[in-house]
């Protein structure tokens, strides 16, 4: 059996797993409902019920199966500087947090589907934070993911493909963050350019991840194709 179809192989889930993540879609779905029946008012586009669960479902899927290979305490500190400089970047451009604000204080915000709310939101002088769990988790999962990029990169000509490939895969998030902010600024059609944003932000969320995990799993670079090749 290949290294490759043995990793596959890890990749399918038993029966334990099954069990957890049946109760966490149907915790998921529980609060869908509850949301609906009770708030007056309540959202029911079933896009935006469904998609902050993706990012959160995604984001935990990462935290608990992505693990970096061990590395000197030099690589792991680089790969955390690397990691928490591009978390700040994306939750900038993202709009997680902002120079300047209102000054209206702290605030929670619990009227809003489940994976919106509970929100919390801060506008002071200097600095607007608004933490919003399903980008807060996205936007984490993402900037761990580009870590353990990071310390798998092996030094010289291997680790500047691993670097490029990840790059490509790190600025999609932002593109897509610039591109929705940009198309918000619409005017009259502001509803329906919030609603594609969160659309291309999704699906840029899941291509990223999918393209640093298939980096870290299965190796799947220029480099690690001539390795391979070579080794046949």
């Amino acid at each position: 059996m290949s290294a490759l179809e043995s990793d596959r192989r890890g990749l399918v889930p038993e029966g334990r797993s099954l069990a957890l993540w049946a109760v966490i879609l149907n915790t998921e779905l529980l609060l869908v409902l509850l949301y609906l029946f009770l708030l007056p008012g309540a959202a029911t586009d079933p896009f935006l019920l469904s998609f902050p669960f993706v990012w959160l479902n995604v984001a935990g899927l990462v935290f608990l199966y992505v693990r970096p290979t061990p590395a000197s305490s030099r690589r792991r500190a680089v790969a955390g500087a690397v990691a928490l400089g591009y978390a700040l970047l994306l939750g900038y451009v993202g709009g997680v947090f902002g120079l300047g604000g209102a000054g209206t204080g702290l605030r929670v915000v619990l009227a809003a589907p489940p994976g919106f709310a509970p929100s919390v939101v801060y506008s002071g002088a200097v600095l607007g934070v608004v933490v919003t769990p399903w980008k807060v988790a996205g936007y984490l999962a993402l900037s761990y993911l580009v870590y353990v990029t990071v310390v798998d990169a092996s030094g010289g000509l291997a680790g500047g493909v691993v670097g490029l490939f990840s790059c490509v895969s790190c600025v999609l998030p932002i593109v897509a963050s610039v591109v929705g902010g940009a198309i918000g600024a619409g005017g009259t059609l502001y509803q329906a350019a919030i609603a594609q944003s969160y659309g291309l932000s999704t699906v840029v969320f899941l291509a990223s991840v999918g393209l640093l995990y298939a980096v870290h799993r299965f190796d799947i670079t220029a480099v690690g194709w001539l390795r391979r090749t070579m080794a046949r």
